[in-house]
């Protein structure tokens, strides 16, 4: 709805579906490759019930977040920290199960999530408060959409 109680057009529409779909089909495909990543490598959920259906949730949520949040801050904000970031994580997490340097890299990556997201929005934050210094200093670099 616009100002005038309107409904959006369907180019409107589009417009605002396409900015979102990377994102969301991104965010879709890395939780169930690491899911299913984890689970071809023997790790389990050993609870029934309930307890089985949070545990999942959360994990898919988390890997879904993990993803999602970094290609929409790069593509709405052109931020390069996000996707750089997400990507060194998940190097080295794979180091830690190639080179088994962590007991169960898999499973910490599954649980401590929201701690990565955090990591990963506290050095965006720093890259977009550069930018937009440099912005207002040179007029250019500012915070710009990519798709």
């Amino acid at each position: 709805m616009d100002e005038f109680g309107c409904m959006p057009s369907l180019s409107e529409l589009r417009g605002h579906s396409a900015k979102y779909t990377l994102p969301i089909v991104g965010g879709v495909v890395y939780a169930i490759t690491v899911l299913g990543w984890i689970f071809a490598s023997g790790v389990s959920i050993s609870s029934r019930g309930i307890t089985t259906v949070i545990a999942l949730g959360y994990t898919w949520i988390g890997m879904f977040l993990t993803t999602a949040v970094p290609l929409f801050l790069f593509g709405r904000f052109s931020l390069v920290t996000p996707p750089l970031v997400t990507l060194w994580i998940l190097g080295n997490t794979v180091y830690q199960w190639l080179y088994v340097t962590h007991p169960h890299p898999l499973s910490s990556y599954l649980t401590v999530w929201p701690l990565l997201v955090g990591f990963t929005l506290t050095l965006t934050l720093g890259e977009a408060l550069l930018r937009v210094g440099v912005d207002q200093l040179t007029g250019r670099f500012g915070l710009r959409p990519v798709f």
